[in-house]
């Protein structure tokens, strides 16, 4: 820089293109703190107004100059959109965690609105505030528009009310979707996925069906869904280009994806009578379960082949199973023919007794698992470390050439015995 211009105070930002300082602005990360550069010159004072994206979140206290110093966030965020005049918006982001700014749903309203008829790229809504158990608020709607030209939708609020889908209009440029709780009619959930998003590609679902009802995802464009419904009674997915498929205590599903590739079962109940995996390869690339005993062995015997698996299961200590309960049924607790020809290593992280390792690796060792290599057991009770008994039983049990390591939890960490 010429020194000359610098002394004489020579505002060189200032004389920069619109669409640079936007830029710099943007990477503010904050609609506020961007407003707040108004106070520079005539220059500065609608700048921001016209940058293409719009965050604004309740984190800091200072409210834009146009307000009053003690203006309510919702205040802000009704300002600032009003004072947008960016033909189209990249991205906006608004986000409240605030109890103190807890917001009505008729309030946030307005602001889905404006995202329909603005936002071109990416919507994140965060309405992180907790419910107050107030009646009216879980009988209130939300309406989320149709939102034409969108390409991300992020709605994630923890609040009881209900996300009113929209009956007719597209979704035309949608490709990832995430409603994460509120609650949802299954019907019009069906009608928006099936009818409405004709490019969605990342469908994830963490919410509650206002009735218990069916729900059916049918998508030719869909690649990775994650889906966990409350009240579902039955949910069918027909997706021929579905790769990666996570599903939460479903009580009965007919799953078609012929390019399934990876596949996380969370639950404690699976029964291949209601659980219907029609049109789908033999082969994953991963499976990962977390739920009962049950649950693995009659999972597992849905595929032929698994080159990545992942267990997390839950037994419990004293309750045991009931008489009807699928783990006792004898066809459950086979696992032959199960092929693990790409299983180089495992790791058991336990929080129970060494007996339970013992069966799970005398389980292990009857699968076909030609090229396993190491096995890693972590035990994650310090007070119960595992003994040299059990360690030797268990290394007896492998082959010789598998490689066999054990951790204890301890202050520092995982610390490696024998």
């Amino acid at each position: 820089m010429d020194p000359r211009s610098s002394s004489s105070g020579e505002d060189r930002i200032s004389g920069l293109p619109d669409e640079l300082l936007h830029v710099i602005l943007v990477r503010l990360r904050c609609a506020r703190a961007a407003a707040r550069t108004s106070v520079l010159s005539g220059r500065w004072r609608h700048v921001w107004t016209y940058m293409p994206e719009l965050v604004l979140d309740d984190g800091g206290p200072d409210a834009p100059p146009s307000l009053p110093p003690r203006a309510s966030f919702m205040d802000t965020v009704d300002a600032a959109l009003r004072a947008c005049l960016a033909p189209a918006l990249e991205c906006l982001t608004i986000g409240l965690s605030c109890a103190r700014d807890t917001p009505p749903a008729s309030r946030v309203a307005p602001w889905l609105r404006f995202a329909s008829q603005h936002v071109v790229g990416t919507l994140n809504l965060y309405v992180l505030c907790l419910p107050n158990g107030d009646v009216e608020e879980e009988e209130a709607a939300l309406e989320l528009p149709t939102c034409k030209r969108a390409k991300n939708i992020t709605l994630f609020m923890v609040r009881p009310w209900r996300l009113c889908l929209p009956p007719v209009g597209m979704f035309a440029a949608l490709t990832s979707l995430t409603i994460r709780y509120g609650r949802v009619e299954g019907s019009e959930l069906t009608a928006l996925v099936c009818r409405q998003c004709p490019r969605l590609k990342i469908l994830n679902l963490v919410t509650t069906l206002v009735v218990t009802s069916d729900v059916t995802i049918c998508s030719d464009s869909l690649h990775s869904a994650w889906v966990w419904l409350k009240n579902t009674r039955r949910l069918e997915i027909v997706a021929p280009g579905l790769e990666l498929l996570s599903l939460s205590d479903t009580i009965e599903a007919r799953i078609s994806a012929p390019k399934l590739g990876k596949l996380i079962w969370y639950g404690n109940v699976y029964d291949p009578r209601l659980h219907q995996f029609v049109d789908v390869g033999n082969r994953l690339q991963q499976l990962r379960i977390e739920g009962r005993q049950a649950v693995v062995a009659s999972l597992m015997r849905q595929f032929d082949e698994v080159d990545e698996l992942k267990l997390e299961i839950y037994i419990p200590r004293q309750s045991p199973c009931p008489l009807s309960c699928h783990c006792r049924f004898e066809e459950n607790r086979r696992i032959d023919n199960i092929s693990l020809n790409s299983l180089e290593e495992v790791t058991i992280s336990s929080y129970a007794s060494p007996c339970g390792e013992l069966e799970f690796v005398e389980h292990l060792q009857r699968c076909n698992a030609p090229i396993l290599k190491r096995l890693v057991i972590e035990n994650m009770i310090s007070a119960a470390p595992p003994t040299k008994e059990t360690c030797e039983k268990i290394r007896n049990m492998c082959r010789p050439n598998i490689k066999v390591e054990f951790y204890l939890l301890s202050s520092k960490g995982m610390v490696r015995c024998e």
